[in-house]
């Protein structure tokens, strides 16, 4: 008698077990498809939006990449991330749904920093062309260090901006910094070579 109570009172537990399994899984399974078609369509929409607005004329980093595929994987798995961290709470795995949040709360971060190096990058092709506009004596040598020591700063902001701290980077800055004011004030050296000593020779006379 004892050993077919035990029978059936394992037989019950696996009937509620099932039970319990097909209740959860159903809805997040339903929420998962959910998540899938609306990630899709705002994808869809983030890369139209993008390409209204000529997003990718701006930004030429190579052949195949487009900032606006960039922003649109973005926004798709975004929107993943909030549907499976919703059925994942459905089917209470407290671990899993912790650790889908906080990665969840990255992205808005590695967006920013995105933006930061989109917009220094922008802002270095423009200082590189005025520079090189301006036909000046190593224009376009000046216009290239110039271009990359803006493109330098804009990625230390960025990896600033997703809690990274960019030691390395950070000390390039510093030795581009010093070898431009270097180079700046060797240029004016050589320049102004004759001017001073005509002027030290002027004052000379004088007094």
């Amino acid at each position: 008698m004892v050993i077919l109570e035990e029978i059936f009172n394992i037989k019950e537990i696996f009937q509620n077990l099932g039970t319990f399994t097909v209740y959860k899984l159903l809805p997040a399974l339903l929420i998962l498809l959910i998540g899938w078609l609306v990630g899709k369509i705002f994808g869809k929409i983030v890369r139209s939006v993008l390409k209204k607005i000529k997003a990718d004329k701006y930004f030429k980093f190579g052949r195949g990449f487009e900032v606006s595929n960039v922003f649109s994987v973005i926004a798709t798995w975004a929107i993943y991330l909030l549907f499976i961290i919703l059925a994942v709470d459905i089917l209470k795995i407290d671990i899993l749904s912790t650790i889908l949040l906080e990665v969840l709360k990255f992205i808005p971060l590695i967006v920013e920093a995105i933006i930061i190096i989109l917009v220094g990058y922008l802002v270095a092709k423009y200082v590189q062309g005025q520079i090189v506009a301006s036909k000046a004596s190593y224009s376009e040598i000046m216009g290239q260090v110039m271009f990359f020591f803006i493109v330098i700063i804009a990625i230390d902001l960025a990896l600033h901006a997703i809690r990274l701290e960019p030691y390395v980077i950070d000390g390039i800055i510093l030795i581009l910094v010093g070898s431009i004011g270097l180079g700046i004030a060797i240029a004016l050296g050589l320049g102004l070579k004759d001017t001073v000593a005509r002027l030290a020779k002027k004052y000379s006379k004088k007094y």
